[in-house]
């Protein structure tokens, strides 16, 4: 059992979500000071948190008489909440909603009379034409999609059952990579602050003209169809709750007694971030990871200092050694590997996923240099050789006008000249403002 907490332990989504990815890392949450915890420090998470709130800022202004629920206490948020909601018609902006033990907080809830619309912001990319109702060939939801719309049917299901006497739809409002931004400075209109709490929010510097309104690049999608299928389908997970109405209830409970579910080693396990370096394991810092393997596994630290199958580069039968309790890599065989070579330079994939494992199994630490083929290789190299580097960006709200979201945008360009082995010249321009093809051109006149 974990320790007593002060506030009420309801699942949210952020938790329900943690929960889908591994059950465990809902027992591991929230608790710094014992568990270890790396995507605290991960600063490209930190970037992509950045980007969504401007999105989810960009998207409040597409209403303009929005109601935010600013409070972060679970009582007040629900009491102002339910306060609005006895409007026959408002939009409410982080809306409180709670059913039993569950508690969300609704990016933009819009009611209609009997109605509620509940629309969930994402700062992912989104392409009518490729995308499409989500779905892939096969007929099941697209696995780059999935936790997005697990979640908002997980929103859907809590405002269904909190609010039973509306009708409750559901929409995702994403970046719409066909529509063009129309203005220049957009991106600009949402400024990222830290409030007196010392958390990230973006806040809106000016309101938008009236043909951003009208050209928006976020677009909104019904999802009502996708959570139904979530409602009616089955998980894979057959020792666990394999409906979604079950599986919901599951995770709350356990979460609610802050009662860890033990769970076996899993391909997931590769990027579990409750796990601790040694130097965070010196300070006193538990991992998570190695808990749900000693548990399962009944290992010792002794066990976890020799590479496991979950190190094997680029392999997809993964899963299949695990469940054949072949966890080291020491257990590994060629046949499961089957290496081979292709028409391709070089070690294949598995020939070189075999190599990885022959020199852990041999304990060879000696480097693979192929040097007649890398010799082959630069004998054919023609100086003068041309090293050309750009540093670009890619972000959901464009910049400048005639931009998509998460069009790449070049602000600085570099160019290193060998005119003779060992001899260099080095070239650098940051990107004009407004030049999309400037830089293309220029790569152009280096080639000649």
């Amino acid at each position: 059992m974990g320790t007593a907490a002060t506030k009420p332990r309801y699942l949210t989504k952020s938790r329900f979500k943690l929960g889908m990815e591994c059950p465990a890392k809902l027992f591991y949450t929230a608790k710094e000071s014992v568990y270890a915890n790396q995507n605290l420090e991960d600063t490209f998470l930190a970037s992509l948190a950045e980007g969504g709130f401007q999105v989810g800022e960009l998207a409040k202004a597409y209403f303009m008489s929005g109601h935010e629920v600013e409070t972060l206490d679970y009582e007040a948020a629900l009491a102002q909440t339910n306060e609005l909601l006895k409007q026959p018609n408002v939009v409410i902006f982080e809306a409180a909603i709670r059913f039993k033990n569950l508690f969300i907080r609704a990016d933009i809830l819009v009611k209609k009379g009997d109605q509620l619309d509940l629309i969930e912001v994402k700062a992912k990319s989104y392409d009518p034409e490729q995308d499409g109702e989500f779905m892939g060939k096969r007929g099941g939801i697209k696995s780059e999609w999935k936790p997005y719309l697990l979640d908002v049917a997980f929103q859907k299901y809590v405002i269904s059952r909190a609010f039973p006497q509306f009708t409750v739809r559901a929409y995702l409002m994403l970046a719409d990579k066909t529509v063009v931004c129309t203005t220049d400075g957009l991106n600009q209109k949402f400024r990222l602050v830290t409030d007196a709490n010392g958390r990230k929010k973006a806040v809106s510097t000016k309101a938008l003209t009236g043909e951003e309104n009208e050209k928006r690049i976020l677009c909104r999608v019904n999802v009502d169809g996708i959570c139904k299928l979530v409602n009616e389908g089955k998980f894979e997970e057959v020792q666990w709750p394999s409906t979604f109405v079950e599986r919901i209830e599951w995770l709350a409970d356990h979460y609610q007694r802050d009662e860890k579910i033990v769970c076996g080693p899993a391909t997931v396990c590769a990027g579990c971030e409750f796990r601790a370096s040694p130097e965070q394991e010196a300070k006193g810092l538990k991992s998570g990871l190695k808990e749900c393997w000693k548990q399962a596994l009944k290992w010792t630290d002794k066990d976890f200092e020799t590479p496991n199958v979950l190190d094997i580069w680029n392999y997809r039968g993964k899963a299949k050694l695990i469940a054949e309790n072949r966890i080291a890599m020491a257990d590994v065989t060629k046949q499961d590997i089957e290496p081979e070579g292709d028409d391709k330079p070089g070690l294949s994939q598995s020939e070189r996923q075999w190599l990885q494992i022959q020199k852990v199994q041999t304990k060879d630490n000696s480097i693979l240099v192929e040097k007649a083929a890398l010799g082959r290789e630069m004998g054919q190299w023609k100086f003068p050789l041309h090293f050309i580097d750009f540093e670009t960006t890619r972000v959901a709200i464009p910049f400048n006008r005639g931009r998509r979201p998460y069009e790449v945008v070049a602000f600085q360009q570099s160019k290193v000249v060998s005119s003779l082995p060992g001899e260099t010249r080095h070239w650098s321009q940051k990107c004009r403002r407004n030049t999309t093809c400037a830089w293309k051109k220029q790569v152009a006149d280096w080639k000649k």
